[in-house]
């Protein structure tokens, strides 16, 4: 493979008839980002043309059919498959869901092979893309799987970072999963980023609570009052600048996450 010299960000290209498409696309139209990383789309040329045509984008394109043909400074499109598809924008369509998760398992493949940097996921539509082969309600439990670490959905605005506890999971069952080993995992990990990918020496870590009021000490559910008290303060006592559980409405509503570097809080 010719080096890069920067990172090569493979991107699965979701649901074709969704707005990934047109999303990465017009992403890569200021020839900026091309100086900052190597895109590599997994998808299929000709179908980029297709959604590039159709959406009036500026994007030149490069088709390869290996990864040891990308080229620095081009948006590369390594054809995961070779047949014309049909596509209707905005339709829900079982076929198109399973090109969705051709890209996506290509992609995750050469991530784990180290033949991309980093992967970039464009949406997918959660009910399309289900089939015997593909059994998961998204990206990050697959990726979970298949990467066999700790995963973390992690949602970034700013300086507002947001961490989960379940991923995925109804809201019905979040009480059986909230366990004290789920928390300390989580916050872990989230801290694990927080000092490596965000450049934060000592992080401060806020938890939201399980309950509404959180719990109002045990009058609406007592999840905070046995679990996640104990446990933030066990974690506390450890070395983690960890802080909760908080009302959920009055901690946004107050600005109060403004003096943390991120919150972790119960579901998806």
């Amino acid at each position: 493979m010719k080096k890069a010299e920067n990172i090569i960000v493979g991107i699965s290209i979701g649901d074709l008839n969704g707005i990934g498409s047109e999303v990465v696309l017009k992403t890569f139209e200021d020839s900026r980002m091309l100086e900052l990383c190597t895109p590599v789309i997994f998808a299929n040329v000709k179908i980029l043309s297709f959604v590039k045509k159709t959406f009036e984008s500026a994007s030149i394109l490069h088709g390869i059919d290996h990864l040891n043909q990308i080229l620095p400074g081009k948006i590369n499109v390594l054809n995961v498959w070779k047949e014309s598809v049909d596509l209707k924008f905005g339709v829900n369509d079982d076929a198109i869901g399973k090109y969705a998760i051709d890209s996506f398992v290509a992609a995750t493949k050469a991530l784990k092979e180290d033949l991309i940097d980093v992967l970039v996921t464009a949406p997918i539509n959660k009910y399309n893309i289900q089939s015997e082969n593909f059994k998961f309600p998204g990206h990050t439990d697959y990726l979970n799987k298949e990467l066999e670490g700790n995963a973390l959905m992690l949602m970034v605005q700013d300086k507002l970072r947001v961490g989960l506890l379940t991923d995925h999971v109804p809201v019905n069952e979040i009480a059986k999963h909230l366990t004290p080993a789920l928390m300390i995992q989580k916050i872990e990990t989230i801290k694990n980023s927080l000092i490596q990918d965000f450049g934060i020496r000592r992080p401060k870590i806020a938890v939201l609570g399980f309950n509404p009021h959180s719990g109002d000490n045990g009058v609406i559910g007592k999840e905070e009052l046995e679990i996640m008290k104990p446990t933030i303060k066990s974690i506390y006592e450890k070395g983690t600048m960890v802080f909760g559980p908080f009302p959920a409405d009055g901690f946004f509503g107050s600005n109060q996450y403004e003096s943390y570097d991120a919150v972790v809080c119960g579901l998806s």
